[in-house]
């Protein structure tokens, strides 16, 4: 997949202006068996972030079949260009968020607050600034997707459209089709892995639509989507109170299909869950589970679905409120192999962990 020119300031070439907001909250954790609780002192809203995580830690022990976190980068608090803004780590009550995503060795960073989309090199080792907008403000930047042919698409709840970017100018924007407005507000926009494509799901009409790169229609459907493609599809994921029914969903037919159905552990009920990514023919899900709420946590499951199999790989969830996600959990791809990653909030910046999923 291309990518924008690095150091672009588009207010400075097109006038339009990037700006983010993310929709989905890093704040719900999976919850264990009767014998890990100490019900006389389990976590509660009224805890900081370090004492709830020591306490869950002392619910959820480490143990040697639990995927295991470490640093992959850090976007530093720093003056811009060279950091993200000190919004969440001065502890604003409503600091706008991030929004995630990766593409191989890459890690792009969103930060609303400081209306900049940064990228991260792990080959390199390096940090770059690949579009903002300090000044003018013209464009609520809501999500991205980078497409091929240095195309990017923006997400713009203030204008209710979709706003495309080539060579760093802009080219043209998508809301209505002559006939009827297609959005109503857009939670987010995903790339295919070809960057040929792109999937709007739009939360205000309950409605996901596939457009190409140029932002020509391609196909529509009712329902939501996860902010993945598995091959042309998309998927959707449905929560009940004990599981999930994971269904995938396309232009051919008006069915979907069941991928899998996912029940949790016996006394558990399902907190919340996120699809991660697709790599080998294989969807990652991450899943929160608990008894009864995020004060009663379980291990995460991430839930390696291919051919309705399932390999299941758990580890300790991280409840840090502060931190307003768009998606959770990604994907990456490196020379190590395939990394499971999230950010967490540090003195710093926002740090980028990942852990290693086993071959």
């Amino acid at each position: 997949m291309k990518t924008p020119g690095s150091n672009v300031d588009f207010a400075r070439r097109s006038g339009w202006l990037p700006l983010f907001f993310s929709l989905c909250c890093f704040v719900f954790a999976a919850v264990a068996g009767a014998q890990t609780l100490d019900p006389a002192a389990p976590p509660t809203g009224d805890l900081d972030y370090v004492e709830m995580q020591r306490r869950i830690a002392e619910m959820l022990p480490a143990h040697p079949d639990l995927l295991k976190f470490s640093r992959v980068c850090l976007f530093p608090y720093a003056e811009w260009p060279a950091g993200i803004s000190t919004a969440a780590r001065e502890g604003q009550q409503a600091f706008e968020g991030y929004s995630l995503k990766t593409d191989s060795n890459l890690i792009y960073l969103l930060d609303k607050a400081g209306r900049s989309l940064f990228s991260y090199d792990l080959r390199q080792n390096r940090m770059q600034v690949l579009a903002a907008d300090r000044e003018q403000k013209h464009l609520q930047l809501d999500d991205f997707a980078l497409l091929r042919d240095n195309t990017l698409a923006i997400a713009d709840n203030s204008r209710t459209a979709l706003v495309f970017f080539v060579d760093n100018q802009f080219r043209n924007k998508v809301d209505f089709d002559g006939e009827r407005m297609f959005f109503r507000y857009i939670s987010f926009i995903e790339p295919d892995r070809l960057g040929m494509n792109l999937a709007v799901c739009d939360s205000g009409r309950n409605r996901s639509f596939v457009f190409d790169r140029a932002g020509n229609l391609q196909w529509e459907a009712d329902g939501l989507c996860e902010p993945v493609f598995y091959g042309n599809s998309l998927i959707r994921i449905e929560t009940r109170e004990n599981g999930l029914l994971i269904n995938s969903f396309s232009s051919i037919g008006s069915e979907s299909a069941r991928l899998y159905e996912y029940n949790c552990e016996p006394g558990n009920i399902v907190l919340d869950a996120w699809a991660a990514g697709t790599f080998s023919g294989q969807l990652a899900v991450v899943v929160y589970e608990g008894r009864g709420d995020e004060d009663h946590p379980d291990y995460a499951r991430l839930l390696l679905i291919k051919d309705a199999a399932v390999t299941v790989h758990r580890f300790v969830p991280d409840l840090d409120i502060r931190l307003n996600l768009q998606t959770p959990y990604r994907l990456l791809l490196t020379r190590v192999g395939i990394q499971l990653v999230t950010a967490r909030i540090v003195a710093e910046g926002l740090e980028i962990i990942g852990a290693l999923l086993p071959r």
